[in-house]
């Protein structure tokens, strides 16, 4: 697998769960699973000299040329994650950084986070989430193309989700319908409230939804029900996901870019072949406060003591548990 992982608009460790399960699912189906593991795979924890890893997970934007074509040459990052890959425990931790957030970048100025793979590509990317979440450099980094999460849906045969409007989402009023056309972002959701089938489109649709009074933090709530939704589907219908194994793989072949070697690729894969849903923890960086940013209109600062406190439980110092072998 040349290129494992990429641009999702959703969440990019998705690509790397279906490809592990679908290709975990394929080999140990053979007679001779454990030897051929032990051969062909190995140990991340040997591999990386570490028990886990930090990789900086980028989305990025959606935008469009004159010719109403897809293109992601200036894109800012839609999506931005920090994931810690917990070998010793077979857990991952993904902590989302809402693009709102104000960063410094490195010539000084004070801009929205996502502002930085626009200005610098992923390298700055890098630089600056590190920094702005006050951990050492990323050991690795995905890049997700924009059709990502809905190859991966469609792939899958869709998946099913509780449609919830913001009110719902935060326990504040009644839930209800969701509608919204934006021509210039060829965003267009219309979806009924409840719990319901979404083909990789509307999928997406949902999980990009943020033009309600909730906003971002609603949306990355919306990303992280897909995520669940994708994780339970792959998990539940292992023979779903068996036969759908070529087209899993191929999205991670196509839709993604990463500086993971294809040695550190497989030993990812089957390291994680098994993770379940109880084995993912999600969060997201709070926020207290909005402004108003020169050149970049409507930012949000960050909860500092949230955010110390969610680096150091998830990304620094997780709680460990029996390690799996």
């Amino acid at each position: 697998m040349q290129r494992f992982l990429r641009r999702l608009a959703v969440a990019a460790l998705i690509v790397l769960f279906a490809a592990s399960v679908a290709a975990g699912m394929i080999l140990t189906a053979h007679p001779n699973a454990g030897m051929i593991q032990q051969i062909i795979a190995p140990d991340p924890e040997r591999l990386f000299a570490r028990d886990d890893i930090r990789i900086l997970v980028v989305g990025l934007d959606y935008d469009y040329d004159d010719k109403d074509q897809e293109t992601s040459k200036t894109s800012r990052s839609d999506i931005i994650m920090a994931v810690n890959l917990d070998f010793a425990a077979r857990r991952i931790y993904e902590l989302s950084v809402p693009r709102d957030m104000v960063a410094t970048l490195p010539d000084g100025r004070e801009a929205k986070i996502n502002e930085a793979q626009s200005q610098g590509g992923i390298r700055e990317s890098e630089s600056v989430v590190a920094g702005w979440l006050g951990i050492p450099p990323f050991d690795r980094y995905v890049l997700l193309r924009i059709d990502a999460t809905k190859d991966l849906i469609n792939a899958l045969g869709g998946v099913d989700v509780d449609v919830e409007n913001s009110d719902a989402l935060k326990h504040a009023g009644k839930n209800g319908p969701i509608d919204y056309d934006d021509s210039w972002g060829h965003l267009h959701v219309h979806l009924q409230p409840g719990f319901q089938h979404l083909d990789g489109e509307r999928a997406v649709g949902y999980a990009r939804f943020r033009h309600d009074w909730c906003s971002d933090p609603c949306r990355i709530m919306r990303q992280q029900q897909v995520i669940r939704a994708m994780i339970g589907k792959i998990q539940r219908d292992r023979v779903n996901t068996l036969l759908h194994a070529r087209a899993l793989l191929d999205v991670a072949r196509t839709d993604v870019e990463t500086n993971l070697t294809p040695t550190e690729q497989l030993a990812v894969i089957m390291a994680f072949a098994h993770v379940g849903p109880g084995d993912l923890r999600t969060a997201q960086v709070p926020y207290v406060a909005s402004i108003e940013l020169p050149d970049f209109g409507d930012s949000i600062l960050p909860d500092q003591t949230a955010k110390r406190d969610l680096v150091a439980s998830m990304l620094l110092s997780p709680q460990k548990r029996t390690p799996v072998r």
